[in-house]
């Protein structure tokens, strides 16, 4: 029987990278989104990059919700439910984000439990979702004898939960609203720990969560590393040379850029001890991008060595991607994290920390340091600036470029291989 797979997938969650793959393969039955913009003739004519550049930044997120290889592709979304979603995340607190990923990941699944009773389910024989959004689908699907995939992009909420009350304790009054665990908070775990439990395969990006899921509980023989990230086009890349507004270009400083929520589990506090301890020993420019989760008197503390630059569309991130020395990513608690291969397709080599689940080879792409250790990061950041200074080219970091390319590019192709002969075994 050919595997014919139905997608749920709540957001646009790795930039539609597995549907938009069995797409490729054929076997994508349909996917079930949230909001998805589409290829219609006015998104294509603002997508153009002489409107683009000038729309407003919620116009640009919107028409990213997007991926050129879903093009014909069966793709039914609930745009009604996405909007009162996305509006609801964004004046959420991290305990009332959990409840509205319980209940959004609810609502979810039983609009496309509807839909379904009403158009059918075509020739799936498949359900592939993503973690906390398909447990009412996988039950639907498991009373039917329909096989259930389960990609999970973070670590076990058990590891979560503690790694974060840790870190509260740490840095004391830096949240904007402190992490406890909520009542809430134990419905999305147990919510997670079902579909786990439920699921016949479960994908997870790195040996991180996938040693989080086997502490957990978890049989470790119905778990799958599988690393997945976009590797960025060559041309993209050289055309995106014009870099608007983003500081000083001097050879002699240091880039240092940080994407992601400012915040905790991030290990924002670390990079920013990081800086504070090369203050005065080298020049640099750090930006910070993404959402502000600690308190407005952290930022300004910080303000004689890093810029926040608040939440940016992609389009914009990819430039300072171009613009950067090395990208910092010292968190605590990841999946596999997409930021960091799409700083190693552009060349950038990479501090990062082994709980980020990122593909990073030590030594060859960048650093892994220890988590919670600022003093590492502050060791690697003034190694990479005497190499900058000495080569004075920090694209060509540990060699040649074109080697990260082609080293991402093998660990994706194993990476389809393996994701392919799992879909297989129907």
């Amino acid at each position: 029987m050919k595997t014919q797979v139905l997608v749920a997938q709540l957001g646009a969650r790795k930039h539609y990278q597995e549907p938009a793959l069995f797409h490729r393969w054929g076997i994508l039955d349909r996917l079930y989104t949230d909001f998805y913009s589409g290829d219609s003739a006015l998104a294509h004519l603002f997508r153009h990059p002489k409107i683009y550049h000038y729309l407003p930044n919620p116009i640009k997120r919107v028409l990213e919700r997007y991926d050129s290889g879903l093009k014909n592709a069966k793709v039914i979304h609930f745009p009604r439910f996405g909007y009162k979603y996305v509006q609801s995340l964004k004046t959420a607190s991290p305990q009332q984000a959990s409840q509205i990923f319980v209940e959004g990941g609810q609502n979810f699944c039983q609009q496309i439990i509807k839909h379904i009773i009403q158009y059918g389910i075509g020739q799936t024989n498949t359900i592939y979702g993503f973690n906390s959004a398909c447990l009412e689908l996988f039950t639907y699907a498991k009373e039917r004898g329909i096989r259930c995939i389960l990609d999970q992009t973070l670590a076990d909420y058990s590891l979560v939960h503690e790694l974060l009350l840790e870190e509260e304790k740490r840095w004391s009054g830096w949240s904007l609203i402190p992490f406890t665990v909520s009542k809430a908070d134990v419905q999305l775990r147990e919510r997670e720990h079902h579909e786990q439990d439920m699921a016949d395969n479960i994908i997870c990006g790195s040996s991180f969560v996938k040693n989080s899921l086997i502490i957990r509980g978890v049989d470790p023989n119905k778990i799958s590393v599988i690393p997945f990230g976009r590797v960025k086009d060559e041309k993209e890349g050289k055309n995106q040379h014009k870099i608007i507004s983003i500081g000083s270009k001097s050879q002699e400083k240091l880039k240092i850029l940080f994407v992601g929520s400012v915040g905790l589990r991030k290990g924002i506090p670390y990079l920013l001890e990081a800086l504070r301890q090369i203050k005065g020993k080298i020049l640099f420019d750090c930006k910070i991008v993404g959402s502000i989760e600690i308190k407005a008197e952290y930022i300004a503390e910080y303000s004689d060595v890093s810029s926040f630059t608040g939440r940016l569309p992609r389009s914009q991130i990819k430039d300072l991607y171009i613009w950067a020395d090395v990208f910092v990513l010292p968190s605590l608690c990841e999946g596999s994290a997409m930021v960091t291969y799409e700083a190693l397709s552009l060349g950038v080599p990479i501090i990062t920390t082994y709980n980020s689940g990122s593909v990073v080879r030590d030594g060859v792409d960048g650093y892994i340091v220890p988590i919670r250790d600022a003093k590492a990061i502050a060791q690697q950041l003034l190694k990479i600036y005497e190499i900058k200074i000495n080569q004075h080219q920090i694209s060509n970091f540990y060699g040649n470029k074109m080697n990260t390319l082609i080293y991402l590019q093998n660990l994706l192709q194993d990476s389809e291989i393996k994701l392919e002969q799992i879909l297989s075994s129907i």
